[in-house]
């Protein structure tokens, strides 16, 4: 097992590599990564359908894959609008509606004579008007004369009580950034990828209804993907288009070094079982150990890796490093769990052996999935930067 692992493992990290270095060269963000990304989904989807097919659970499989590959690809496309042709179709469709309203509002115009007529009342009440509002002025200017004194007791009663009052939280130096700009663009057209594919996912099952039982299972199954798979994936997009190549990078690195951490520290001291029904080979000591190599990974990533990659220095803090790796290491773990939940509820050992030594496709992205939501927020809050 170790062998095949070592075999593919470092093919595979070298792989990784070279296909984000070629990333970050290129001028699109994302079209290098995009395509093997897209390949790991098709498998991911294809192993997933095989664990709730061995649970007894048959979602219609074209469902899952427009859904998931949708919710991908919308997620790329809207994060570089970042993407401006979708940007320029979405603002040509509004005009269009814009312009036919405002050509049904218009009213047709009159003739020269009614125009000057008009005018002229206008002028006239305009005169009454105003008038109106310099007595209007003239009293009220008495009235805050009278008003500053009272004023004046009021702000210092107020005064004492500011510092009490609760205060509002302003945002507004970190949402008027590109990055969460090009986050909620992009967080729009998740969802709406999110709610078609569970359209299709009804109207699959719609379509081969024919006697009641099953059929909501089936649903179920397919909204699960759907959202397990697309959902969680778009986040890694998300990331690599509104931060940068680096944050990808150093969400795996923590991930899986967070998964190294755990497996070396356990299989060295881990007496005690962590959670021995799902996975009985991880420990209480490989879980502490794995947060201490995830936190190396968050501080191996700030202080070589972005500045090796950036040429500038990052600016987080010892504290944002802490959090970032336990938050991320974390993260990955409870994607690790979640899929062996999965796995022991059909009676699996692995997702798949599609890839010798590690089982599936989803053996090896499992804490990705997971870790990836976690980080992305991190970096938008500027924990990590």
């Amino acid at each position: 097992m170790l062998r095949w692992r070592l075999l593919i493992g470092i093919p595979l990290v070298c792989i990784l590599v070279a296909l984000c270095w070629l990333d970050a060269c290129a001028p699109v963000p994302g079209v290098v990564l995009m395509p093997f990304f897209l390949v790991c989904v098709y498998f991911l989807c294809k192993e997933i359908l095989q664990l709730l097919n061995a649970g007894g659970v048959y979602p219609r499989r074209s469902t899952v894959y427009i859904g998931a590959f949708g919710t991908i690809l919308l997620c790329w496309f809207s994060c570089y609008n970042s993407l401006p042709i979708l940007a320029k179709f979405e603002g040509a469709f509004v005009a269009v509606f814009q312009e036919e309203q405002r050509s049904t509002n218009e009213a047709p115009l009159a003739d020269a004579d009614s125009r000057e007529i008009g005018q002229a009342e206008s002028a006239l009440e305009t005169a009454k008007q105003a008038l109106a509002a310099a007595e209007r002025a003239l009293k009220a200017a008495r009235s805050r004369a009278q008003n500053d004194q009272e004023a004046k007791s009021v702000a210092v009663e107020n005064a004492s009580q500011e510092s009490d009052a609760p205060r509002e939280v302003d945002i507004s130096g970190v949402s008027n950034e590109r990055e969460w700009k090009t986050a909620a663009f992009a967080g729009v057209h998740i969802l709406l990828a999110i709610a078609a594919g569970v359209l299709i996912a009804f109207i699959g099952e719609m379509m081969r209804f024919k006697q009641p039982g099953g059929n909501m299972i089936n649903l179920t199954g397919a909204v699960f993907a759907i959202v397990y798979i697309g959902l969680l994936g778009s986040f890694m997009v998300m990331l690599r288009i509104a931060y940068g190549i680096m944050s990808v990078v150093s969400m795996i690195v923590v991930t899986k070094l967070c998964d190294v951490g755990a497996y070396t520290v356990g299989r060295l001291i881990g007496r005690h079982k962590m959670a021995p029904s799902l996975s009985p080979g991880k420990t209480i000591e490989g879980g502490f150990g794995g947060m201490l190599f995830a936190v190396f990974g968050a501080w191996f990533s700030c202080a070589v890796l972005l500045p090796a990659a950036t040429g500038r220095p990052s600016q987080t803090t010892w504290l944002g490093i802490v959090i970032y790796g336990i938050a991320v290491g974390l993260a990955g773990a409870i994607g690790d769990l979640a899929e062996s939940l999965i796995k022991r509820d059909v009676m699996r050992k692995d997702s798949g052996a599609n890839v010798p030594g590690f089982g599936g496709f989803l053996d090896i992205f499992d804490s990705l999935l997971i870790a990836a939501p976690v980080a992305f927020g991190l970096w938008a809050f500027h924990v990590v930067q």
